[in-house]
């Protein structure tokens, strides 16, 4: 078992063999180099060190931006909170990953003191000994939702505690809540042209957090939400390549909902 998982594409391999080699002085035991033992499932291999890893780096590129294999492995280790993104290019990397703070090591020549390497040991350390890592790239707005958010739910915790407090001093008093509790919510659709035409391999993610799936060759897609309630509102964005990002707001009214979406064609 490994500390560290490094999921990048193999295009990039010279370029990663840097880094894997800079975390092993620091001590870390490193699994990069996919070399798959005779007789063993490539697929099968990788879930196990990825499974085992106390922390997994994401290595962003241009390759790996459209790699299904490092979106999936990053996926895993961000809902597992041990996941350490790392920028290599400049690159737009995928929404679902955006607000989970990168080392920035487009710039990086293999000095040992740069600061953004810095950055990133820092984040392995607090990842492998269980701290959380503090998200500080989301947006104003964003945050501002996320805070808000959090003021609604602790207003409804302390007045389920007022309330719970009044039945207790009063004798046969009983008291009821109307409001659902947080659950889970499905949300499912089709991506689409203007023409009819069903898009696959569209990412459609919520409130650009770890909620996020991709369409298949009709153009479905099947999200699921945890920890949402009927009444929240909930910011569905679409992200593919070749089309233009497209953001529909959309109020929770039911836990089984269908939305679609119409995406126009990037413009080169």
């Amino acid at each position: 078992m490994a500390d560290i998982f490094i999921s990048y594409s193999s295009e990039d391999k010279t370029r990663v063999r840097a880094i894997a080699e800079t975390l092993e002085h620091k001590g870390w035991s490193v699994w990069w180099d996919r070399q798959i033992p005779v007789g063993q499932r490539y697929d099968t291999v990788i879930e196990q060190e990825l499974n085992r890893a106390k922390c997994v780096i994401v290595i962003w590129t241009q390759r790996s931006v459209n790699s299904e294999w490092v979106k999936n492995e990053a996926s895993e280790a961000a809902q597992r909170n041990i996941l350490a993104p790392v920028i290599l290019e400049n690159v737009k990397i995928p929404l679902a990953f955006r607000r989970i703070e990168a080392a920035q090591l487009s710039s990086w020549k293999g000095e040992p003191d740069h600061p953004e390497l810095e950055i990133l040991f820092s984040a392995v350390e607090s990842i492998i000994n269980g701290h959380a890592i503090t998200n500080n790239t989301a947006t104003g707005d964003t945050q501002s939702a996320l805070k808000a958010k959090v003021v609604q739910k602790k207003k409804y915790i302390v007045l389920t505690v007022a309330v719970l407090g009044a039945a207790l001093a009063v004798p046969g008093f009983f008291f009821f809540s109307v409001q659902s509790d947080p659950g889970v919510i499905h949300i499912t659709g089709q991506v689409k042209t203007a023409a009819e035409m069903p898009v696959k391999g569209v990412e459609v993610n919520a409130d650009g957090t770890r909620f996020f799936t991709t369409t298949i060759t009709n153009g479905t897609y099947n999200l699921t939400l945890e920890n949402y309630t009927i009444g929240d509102e909930v910011t569905l964005t679409t992200s593919n390549k070749d089309f233009e990002d497209k953001t529909i707001a959309v109020k929770i009214n039911n836990k089984e909902m269908k939305v679609d979406f119409v995406l126009n064609p990037v413009t080169r």
